[in-house]
C-alpha cells in the first residue's frame, strides 16, 4: 500500500483519538490543536513504520498520533499555578488527617482542614483530575515505541509483552484490583470506556461531583499503595 493510501485509510483515527482525549481536558484546550498535532503524528507514523517488525500499521499509527498529541499537552501548563498549590495542600491535608484520625477523612473534614466550602473543594478535585491525566502522559518505556500510562489504561487490548514483565506495571494492576468496587468502576468507565464524569454520573446514578470525588479518592489510594511499594505515580 502506498504512502497516500495509508494516510487516507487511517486519517479518521485522528479525530477519534482527539475527541476521546479532549473529554478529559480543560475547556481551554482547543480540539483543532489536538487535530493538528494528530495529523503530524500520522505523517510521522507513515514515515517511520517498519513492516519487518510485524506490528500492525494501525496500532503503530495510533501510538504515534496519540504520542504527538500528548507531546503537545506536555508542553502546556494546563493547571493554573494557584490550583497546583491547592492540589498540593489537598494531598497534604489528606495525609495529615489520615494520620491524626487513623482513617480516611471525609470530604467535610478535608474542607474544614483547608478552610474551603464544598464547592471550592470540588474545584480543586477537578483540577487534580486534570493534573493526574497530564502526569499519565509521561512516557514509561524508553523503546522504539513510546507508551504512557494513559495509553495503557485506555487500551482494552492486552498490554505488550514487555509491559507484562515490568514490575511497576504489575504493581499498578495489583493496586487497581485492590480498590473498592465503585472506585474501580469509575476508573474503568473513565479510562477504558472514555466516558466523562457527567456521563459516568448518569450511569452510576450519582452526581458529577460525586464521580469526581470517587476518581480523586481512587487516584489518592493508588498513589499511596504504590508509594508503599517503592513506586511513584
Amino acid at each position: 500500500m502506498n504512502r497516500e493510501k495509508l494516510i487516507e485509510e487511517l486519517l479518521p483515527l485522528v479525530p477519534k483519538i482527539a475527541l476521546k482525549l479532549k473529554q478529559r481536558l480543560p475547556s481551554n484546550i482547543e480540539l483543532d490543536d489536538l487535530l493538528g498535532y494528530g495529523h503530524l503524528g500520522l505523517l510521522d507514523a507513515v514515515n517511520r513504520y517498519d513492516p519487518d517488525k510485524k506490528e500492525s500499521f494501525r496500532k503503530f499509527a495510533e501510538i504515534k498520533i496519540k504520542g504527538a498529541m500528548l507531546d503537545y499537552l506536555r508542553s502546556l501548563d494546563i493547571v493554573p499555578r494557584n490550583k497546583r498549590r491547592q492540589i498540593k495542600e489537598l494531598d497534604e491535608a489528606w495525609d495529615q488527617l489520615s494520620t491524626e484520625l487513623g482513617r480516611e477523612p471525609t470530604l467535610e473534614e478535608l474542607a474544614d482542614k483547608m478552610e474551603l466550602d464544598s464547592k471550592s473543594l470540588e474545584e480543586v478535585m477537578y483540577a487534580s483530575a486534570n493534573s493526574y491525566v497530564m502526569s499519565l502522559t509521561a512516557p514509561i518505556v524508553a523503546d522504539t515505541d513510546e507508551y504512557t500510562l494513559l495509553q495503557i489504561l485506555e487500551d482494552d487490548r492486552d498490554p505488550p509483552y514487555f509491559l507484562e514483565q515490568d514490575e511497576f506495571f504489575r504493581e499498578l494492576v495489583s493496586a487497581i484490583e485492590s480498590l473498592p468496587e465503585r472506585e474501580k468502576l469509575v476508573l474503568s468507565l473513565y479510562y477504558d470506556e472514555g466516558f466523562t464524569f457527567k456521563e459516568i454520573g448518569k450511569i452510576m446514578e450519582i452526581s458529577e461531583a460525586r464521580v469526581c470525588q470517587l476518581h480523586w479518592r481512587a487516584v489518592k489510594r493508588l498513589r499511596s499503595i504504590l508509594k508503599e511499594r517503592g513506586f511513584d505515580l
